[in-house]
């Protein structure tokens, strides 16, 4: 379960906690992002990639960030490094991976309240 909002008595807060359940236990880690209404991808085991969301402040973020949650080392082509940000501020998407590919897909979602 990545990032979301929580509720805080009456009301909801962006959060950057990310909670893993590896069958038997629940265990927590910090995406370094608060985002909700964001996407993410799983590129290996333990490393994920979050893309834009809803972030503190009711900003809507453009940010990419690559993270992992287990202490797995990345696999080769993998290598902690920037991802460069999307091109414009985006919320509510979605994301896909291509198969046998390292390639991202982004589609749909809002750049603001008024966007349609």
């Amino acid at each position: 379960i990545l990032g979301g909002m929580v509720n805080k008595e009456d009301s909801h807060q962006v959060t950057d906690t990310a909670r893993v359940y590896d069958g038997s236990d629940w265990s927590s880690c910090k995406l370094g992002t608060k985002r909700a209404f964001f996407c993410a991808v799983k590129l290996q085991e333990s490393l994920i990639v979050n893309l834009g969301g809803l972030g503190r402040d009711q900003n809507v973020l453009r940010t990419v960030s690559l993270r992992k949650c287990k202490g797995r080392h990345y696999l080769p082509p993998i290598k902690v490094r920037d991802i460069p940000d999307i091109p414009s501020p985006i919320s509510g998407h979605g994301c896909t991976i291509l198969p046998d590919s390292y390639d991202i897909i982004v589609a749909g979602g809002s750049r603001n309240q008024r966007d349609n």
